[in-house]
Formats: structure tokens, C-alpha cells, sequence
């Protein structure tokens, strides 16, 4: 083998290692599981003992991903759920999912329901009469499997907290 054919394929080996760790590494990219950022919001300005306090957490996903929603028309999918654990004190009354929408799927018999990529879930609270000036911090737990046009994730949970301020009244 002359030097020159030597170092031809040596630089063809190169190339082809180069290219094909660019395929692997889009590869991955696209197989990366979506993270969900949630962002926190207290939608009560004056809370008191015995009022009822109203949270909201926005959750935002990647463009083209979605997640099934609380109540997906397939039981056998995961649905979205956000777990509140009050602090002493503090009673959950209820949490409210957006409203749906359908996702027409290839091959389901019939449109999924899920949520978009950016939607809030909101959450009330009674404050209990007792509760004393000062702040409490409220956690949740978002469980999620968010899914693209061709596949869906492994599920995981996203946890979040709000911080409300009680005063006197």
C-alpha cells in the first residue's frame, strides 16, 4: 500500500466515524425523554384564615409533544395527574385540568385526548380558620408521559411547590 492510499483511507475512516457519531448523536437527541417545566403561580392576592386560596401551575413541554389527559378515552394510557399535599392547615377542595383536545393517531380507532404542550392545571384550597399568619409552602407532584407523533416516553413526575403568605384578618 503506497503512502498516499494509506492516508486516503485513513481519512476515509475518519470522515465515516465523524458522520456516523452526528447520526447517533440526532439520534439520541430524538430519543430524549421531554421534560416538562412547571412554573408556579398564586392566583389569590389576599389570603386569610377561612378564605379559599386559588394556585395554578403552568406546565411546558417541548414544541410537538403532548401528554394524555387526566381522563384519556383509552384506560390503558397514562394519564396526567398532579398530586397536591397540603400543609397542615390547608384543605384541598379540588384541582381542574384544562379542557382536551383530540389528537388523531394512526391506527386508533379513535382521537386521543390529550393536552398541548403548554396548558395550566389550577388548584383550590381552603385556608382552616385556625391557620396563623405566615408562610406555608404548598408541594405537588405532576405525573406525565408526554409523547410525539410517533412514540411515547417512559412516564415521570415533575415536582413543583407554591408559596403562599397568610396574613392576619
Amino acid at each position: 500500500m503506497t503512502r498516499r492510499t494509506l492516508v486516503g483511507t485513513i481519512v476515509g475512516v475518519a470522515i465515516g466515524l465523524v458522520a456516523a457519531s452526528g447520526v447517533t448523536s440526532q439520534a439520541q437527541t430524538a430519543l430524549r425523554r421531554p421534560v416538562a417545566t412547571l412554573t408556579p403561580r398564586v392566583d389569590t392576592k389576599a389570603i386569610r384564615a377561612g378564605s379559599t386560596i386559588v394556585l395554578a401551575v403552568r406546565v411546558a413541554l417541548p414544541e410537538r409533544v403532548h401528554v394524555q389527559s387526566s381522563k384519556p378515552r383509552d384506560p390503558g394510557l397514562i394519564a396526567t395527574v398532579l398530586t397536591v399535599t397540603p400543609p397542615a392547615g390547608l384543605t384541598l377542595v379540588g384541582v381542574r385540568y384544562p379542557k382536551d383536545v383530540e389528537l388523531a393517531q394512526r391506527g386508533a380507532p379513535k382521537p386521543l385526548l390529550v393536552y398541548p404542550n403548554e396548558f395550566d392545571i389550577t388548584v383550590e384550597l381552603k385556608v382552616g380558620a385556625g391557620v396563623a399568619a405566615g408562610k406555608l409552602t404548598v408541594p405537588a407532584t405532576l405525573r406525565y408521559q408526554a409523547c410525539n407523533e410517533t412514540l411515547c416516553f417512559i412516564p415521570t413526575n415533575a415536582a413543583t411547590a407554591w408559596t403562599v403568605a397568610v396574613t392576619k384578618g
